[in-house]
């Protein structure tokens, strides 16, 4: 049986701006203005493979599972995103053959490194970042999507529960078992909110979170960094998984 469950990310409490400033102080270096070559591929066998982002649903019919499509935000004169519309694609449903969602397994889709550790902060709750850079990318997605080669794609896995033992730059392969799906952050309901960007290299992400006033400069700055700042390019990541 499958039910509409989203991500709500429009609670704003009153003490926290709806559509804030980006920091001029960000805690992480935003990439330089510095004209990149247009990207020029070449397939390698170190390239990942792209795998199911759940144990439970296969690649070929993830577009099933969608809750609550990818939604483009608003992009600002300044090159900027709004924090509205939807960022990523919530997958899930409430249960299957007598099987709560909550509880699936969450699988990294490529390989990479993990880029970022986030423990219940909003709006994501639980977070894994993992970075997949330029070298381990399928030829195709790199001209599908203009990566530059000083750029990896980011992948983003939110509202997690049981997250494995990772730490901070540790590989992880495609297929790998990142955590399983909770309802932390803000959630309506049982879903993984799968979002992918690209941008610089070795960036990483040690908390981030928004709309909520006990949380630090450092966390707010890197939610804006990463959600708002254009620094990171976003993108449909269907388009990968499909």
């Amino acid at each position: 049986m499958l039910a509409l469950t989203s991500c709500n990310t429009s609670s704003t409490p009153p003490t926290v701006p709806a559509e804030p400033a980006i920091s001029s102080t960000p805690a992480i270096r935003i990439p330089t203005s510095t004209p990149i070559p247009t990207p020029q591929p070449t397939a390698t066998s170190q390239a990942s493979s792209i795998c199911s982002p759940l144990a439970v649903q296969s690649l070929e019919t993830i577009d099933k599972i969608i809750t609550q499509p990818f939604i483009m935000p608003r992009i600002l004169t300044n090159g900027q995103y709004n924090d509205d519309a939807h960022h990523g694609v919530d997958l899930g449903f409430y249960t299957r053959d007598n099987k709560l969602f909550t509880g699936t397994d969450v699988h990294s889709v490529m390989d990479g490194k993990i880029a970022g550790l986030v423990l219940d902060r909003p709006p994501y709750g639980n977070v894994i970042l993992v970075e997949t850079p330029y070298n381990l990318l399928p030829a195709n997605i790199i001209l599908h999507f203009g990566i530059p080669e000083n750029a990896s794609i980011y992948t983003l896995y939110g509202h997690l529960q049981n997250m494995q033992d990772l730490t901070i730059g540790g590989d992880v392969k495609c297929g790998a078992l990142l955590a399983q799906t909770g309802l932390t952050g803000f959630t309506g309901g049982p879903h993984l909110h799968l979002e992918m960007r690209y941008g610089e290299k070795d960036t990483e992400f040690h908390s981030l979170g928004y709309y909520r006033a006990d949380l630090t400069a450092e966390e707010m700055d890197n939610y804006r960094l990463w959600r708002m700042s254009g620094a990171f390019t976003l993108f449909d990541p269907i388009e990968l998984l499909k």
